[in-house]
Parts: structure tokens; C-alpha cells; sequence
């Protein structure tokens, strides 16, 4: 429905840019991207999701070849080679990749968030090693109005409180 203006605002992650580029070769051009709104404009930010982590089981026979796999990855071609794969959906964060110019605007639309002086932050599963259970319920309440931010958040600060009491974490 975005792509075909039939919609007018969806809150979701960037990585759907590319399929929505393979749907509707002809309306992505047409699909931009702006942060949730909050209080103040000026201090506006966006929420990062992190890029995918790799990992070498120590048990692996071939280390060597794993380790050259992994740093090539995380190198400029690398970032070339994901992009040609699958299109780019997002700002690489590794030093030196850089996007090509006919990256979606929806791409585009965040790369002021990633300037000097632009706002963003790692969304809270990469802040945090507790997620609240009831955290999805909460934020539908919140976005539909049921209930006021203020009070969606100590209720989310309590079910964390509660989840880290039982998983018996200390200092909680």
C-alpha cells in the first residue's frame, strides 16, 4: 500500500526498501523515510538496527579460511559485493563502504541521521540484555492512545524489573 501510495506511513526497518524495490520496481522512488516524531524536532532521532553479528564456532576445522571470510565481510568489497547481492537498505557502518547513487530514497532520507551531528541510537535489544515480555503490548497501547507514554514507560521499566528477577539476574 506505501508503494502505491495507497498508504500513508508504516513504521518499519529499512531492510523492507529492497523488497518493496523488487515488487514495485516502478513506485520505489516513491517511498521515502522520516524517525518517529517526538517532542522536539530539533532533538528528532533515528532508532539503528544493528547489522547482523558472525561468528566462528571454536570448534571449526578450516579457522583460517573463517577469519578471511569474516574481514571480508566487514572490508569495502565486502560492502560492494552485499549490495550487488541484495541492494543497499540501509548506511553500511563500516569505514570506507559507501552506498551507490541510485540507492532508494528511502535510503537517502536517513543518511542526515548518520552526518556530523545527526541523531541515532541502537535500537534497545542492542542496549539491553533483557527485553520486557509484555513490551509489545505496551507500545501498541502507547501508539494507539490507550495509554500515555509516561505511563508506558514505568510499566516497561517494571516488566524488565520483573524479567531480570526471574532470571535471577543481579542488581535487580
Amino acid at each position: 500500500m506505501i508503494a502505491l501510495g495507497e498508504g500513508a506511513h508504516y513504521p518499519m526497518l529499512s531492510f523492507a526498501t529492497t523488497a518493496l524495490a523488487q515488487a514495485y520496481p516502478d513506485n520505489i522512488r516513491d517511498v521515502g523515510f522520516f524517525a518517529q516524531p517526538g517532542d522536539e524536532a530539533e532533538l528528532n532521532g533515528l532508532t539503528v538496527w544493528m547489522p547482523d553479528g558472525v561468528y566462528i564456532p571454536q570448534t571449526t576445522p578450516n579457522l583460517d579460511a573463517a577469519k578471511k571470510f569474516v574481514a571480508f565481510i566487514a572490508s569495502v568489497p565486502g560492502c560492494e559485493a552485499q549490495t550487488l547481492a541484495g541492494g543497499a537498505s540501509g548506511p553500511y557502518l563500516i569505514n570506507g563502504c559507501t552506498l551507490p547513487a541510485d540507492v532508494p530514497p528511502a535510503v537517502t532520507d536517513m543518511l542526515p541521521y548518520f552526518a556530523e551531528g545527526g541523531q541515532n541510537a541502537p535500537a534497545l535489544e542492542f542496549l539491553s540484555p533483557i527485553k520486557g515480555p509484555a513490551l509489545e503490548q505496551i507500545t501498541v497501547e502507547v501508539g494507539s492512545g490507550f495509554r500515555p507514554a509516561a505511563d508506558g514507560a514505568a510499566l516497561y521499566d517494571e516488566d524488565v524489573r520483573k524479567q531480570a528477577q526471574q532470571l535471577g539476574l543481579p542488581g535487580w
